[in-house]
């Protein structure tokens, strides 16, 4: 009883731990090495709601207990995870550090491996590879593989948890996915989304099964003029607020599943802020360099324009049939533009193409 409540109270701090990681969502590019997110407020009481202790009666039937295994080094790879009804096929690094999560979810260090009596907790940002994680129902497979052996968990329960609370450990084999909550927030949240699951089979290890895989990390690039490129415009240098990221037309699966969101989403609103910052600059066309002739709307008096945002931004993402990003919105309900004939407070939207990886300015203006 002693070792569990000591591993209830470390996996509690862990919690804290990916909270801090996960509220810096899809925004943290490369780009972004020397900015961390502020940590979330230590401590609180656990929370010990009951978690189905028949689980553990079929676990001791099904696959016998394993013996507690070295972690790996940060930074290398833990293990894969597939999750087939939402599409999920992930390599897992070790760690939950802003850098790791930007490429792949992560294994948070303080808790066991996969397959290992106790719970293992899995982290990812909440707009990319567990965007889709409340769609999960009891009874649904995850199957997490290390060096040590593939092993096949069944969804028991999901919930939503406070983020400073803890995460119960369990004595039998468990796997547990968390992200932020709500799943499409690009903004700190103070809550959790918690998929708990239950340990049903195991069998051993393909030979280097693991010690191979890397993550991808899928990057869309934005089509800049050379004067702006350079410039410091992601979300950590501008300080936007921001709001939601919603997706429209085709399924998203297959754009969240393989982490693209997180650049995407980045890169659009970076792009956003540079079609501000040269809005503010007298040229007879400040919009040349972005693209192919981009529209201006309602932008009267000649400019130059200043944009002040006065409201979160949120991004709407348009998709095709089979799923591949075909256009990106970055909107603000209210925004003050002025120019030197005036002043006016109204939406102000950004509008972008996506074309084989490659964002393209299609439109900005108030509506």
């Amino acid at each position: 009883m002693r070792e569990l409540t000591r591993r209830t109270s470390w996996l509690g701090a862990a919690l804290i731990t990916i909270g801090a990681a996960l509220v810096a969502l899809p925004l943290l590019m490369p780009y972004y090495s020397n900015w961390r997110q502020a940590q979330l407020a230590q401590a609180a009481a656990p929370w010990h709601a009951g978690r189905h202790p028949q689980a553990a009666r079929a676990v001791a039937v099904t696959a016998a207990p394993l013996p507690a295994r070295a972690q790996p080094g940060t930074g290398q790879v833990a293990a894969y995870l597939r999750i087939p009804k939402i599409d999920v096929s992930a390599t897992v690094l070790q760690g939950t550090s802003d850098a790791l999560l930007a490429s792949a979810p992560g294994h948070e260090p303080q808790s066991v491996m996969p397959g290992t009596p106790g719970t293992s907790v899995i982290v990812a940002h909440n707009l990319t590879f567990f965007r889709h994680i409340d769609a999960l129902r009891p009874g649904d497979t995850v199957v997490a593989g290390t060096a040590q052996g593939v092993f096949t968990f069944k969804v028991t329960r999901s919930l939503v948890v406070p983020a400073n609370s803890s995460l119960p450990n369990t004595t039998w084999p468990s796997l547990d996915l968390v992200a932020c909550y709500p799943l499409n927030a690009l903004y700190y949240t103070s809550d959790r989304y918690v998929v708990e699951t239950a340990l049903v089979s195991a069998s051993p290890a393909p030979a280097g099964s693991v010690a191979g895989l890397r993550p991808g990390t899928p990057q869309f690039l934005a089509t800049l003029p050379p004067k702006l490129a350079s410039q410091p415009l992601w979300l950590s240098d501008t300080g936007y607020e921001v709001g939601s990221a919603t997706f429209t037309g085709g399924p998203s699966l297959r754009l969240t599943a393989s982490g693209a969101s997180w650049s995407l989403v980045a890169q659009s609103i970076r792009m956003f802020a540079a079609t501000v910052r040269a809005l503010r600059v007298a040229a007879p066309s400040p919009l040349a360099g972005f693209g192919p002739d981009p529209a201006m709307q309602g932008l009267a008096g000649g400019g130059p324009w200043v944009v002040v945002p006065q409201a979160p931004l949120d991004v709407s993402i348009e998709l095709g049939a089979s799923g591949q990003p075909l256009a990106v919105t970055v909107e603000t309900p209210l925004a003050r533009v002025a120019s030197p004939g005036g002043a006016t407070k109204a939406p102000f939207a950004v509008t972008l193409l996506v074309r084989g990886g490659v964002l393209y300015l299609r439109s900005a203006g108030t509506a």
